[in-house]
């Protein structure tokens, strides 16, 4: 998935509309889902970021430098 930025939990910042929050809200509800696979440079990397209840976080971001997995 396309990112601006993500953290160390692999929770990502999209460009601020909210498309893919409203497009994959269904990854709230109990069942059967996709693994959301972010990529990106190292450099977009920061500790922490903002979450609302509505973000939908990946399972991992891949970066150049390595990868990160949500805990």
């Amino acid at each position: 998935m396309p990112l601006v930025g993500f953290d160390n939990s692999a929770n990502r910042m999209g460009m601020g509309g909210g498309f893919y929050d409203r497009s994959l809200a269904f990854m709230h509800r109990p069942g059967p889902a996709p693994t959301l696979i972010g990529v990106a440079h190292a450099c977009q990397q920061v500790a922490s970021l903002p979450v609302e209840p509505w973000d939908v976080p990946l399972q991992v971001v891949v970066s150049d430098q390595g990868y990160v997995r949500r805990q």
